[in-house]
């Protein structure tokens, strides 16, 4: 089982050719609303992979509630364990996506800030030895310092994705608990204070967590730590829309782990997870599912770009 653990949104994407500079105003080339949310968006990414996937986590009683819960169903997420907060909106995530497919947000927390005592105690009745914990920073980090805890305690495997890093309090072994640290390149050296990402990496190490996860963009990713996967290429694949690239990535991980793969493969299939969403637009909506992702991996063997330590 994968059991996210995070926020869930309302993202409201506006398109452009370019960034407005300050104080200054541009015309949109079109925009639209979709559901999204780290902890929604990881969890519609592991469940289109096929594994049994639960959210927990906390949404508003209005419309933009009711269409995320609605979506999340859709796609196989089982949302039995997200509650309805009675006073504050669903979260909401503004992003503006320029031409080239790179994106700039905002999230406004909305439910997700008051994620708290109640979500962790319906996430202590799931946790077990064998679970794939999802965890990301856009809920209150005390509530995810302890859900890695309590996992850890419970012989599940943690994920924390650190973003927003700005909601990162660091202290000595504040990543103790996790297994698996996937920053991008930027969270990185903000993270650990140096422009050296090989640094950066063994500086978080250094801060409790057993594998660091680098993720890197168009540049590919690596691994160190007690899995080592030193500098794997990313996929080429034409950019649309970068939104939920991460999400996708640390989702199919999630999946891959929980159903039984190899960590080399895990990887690739990661990889290839987030390649794919990068060519659509939107985030949940552009989420590869299992066939897609084998076909994909498949094809890249045949041309010569992809060459496992183990077969598909």
């Amino acid at each position: 089982m994968v059991i996210s653990f995070g926020s869930i949104n309302m993202d409201l994407v506006v398109r452009c050719d370019r960034a407005p500079d300050q104080g200054e105003t541009i015309v949109s080339t079109g925009w639209l609303t979709n559901p999204g949310g780290k902890g929604a968006n990881q969890a519609v990414q592991a469940a289109r992979l096929r594994a049994e996937t639960v959210l927990v986590g906390r949404v508003g009683s209005d419309a933009f509630g009711r269409d995320v819960m609605n979506g999340l169903s859709a796609y196989g997420v089982d949302v039995g364990r997200v509650m309805v907060d009675p006073v504050l909106p669903t979260g909401v995530a503004c992003i503006l996506v320029e031409r080239g497919g790179e994106n700039r947000i905002v999230v406004v927390p909305g439910a997700n800030g008051a994620v708290g005592a109640a979500e962790l105690k319906t996430l202590d009745s799931l946790l077990q030895p064998g679970v794939v914990l999802l965890l990301q920073c856009e809920i209150p980090f005390g509530i995810v310092r302890e859900a890695a805890r309590v996992a850890h305690l419970r012989g599940a495997t943690v994920i924390l994705d650190p973003s927003p890093w700005g909601s990162l309090i660091l202290t000595p072994g504040v990543f103790a608990d996790v297994d698996y640290l996937m920053p991008n390149e930027g969270e990185a050296r903000a993270l650990a204070g140096t422009t050296d990402l090989n640094k950066a990496a063994a500086v978080l190490l250094g801060l409790g967590a057993r594998t660091v996860v680098v993720k890197r963009g168009e540049k590919g990713v690596f691994a160190v730590g007690a899995f080592e996967s030193p500098d794997v290429p990313a996929f080429s694949v034409p950019s649309v829309d970068t939104t939920a690239a991460g999400d996708s990535f640390q989702g199919a991980f999630a999946a891959s782990l929980d159903l039984g793969f190899d960590l080399d493969t895990a990887l690739c299939r990661a990889m290839a997870a987030g390649a794919l969403t990068v060519t659509r637009p939107g985030a949940q909506q552009s989420m590869p599912d299992e066939a897609e992702v084998t076909e994909f991996l498949e094809a890249r063997l045949r041309t010569g770009e992809y060459s496992p330590k183990q077969q598909i």
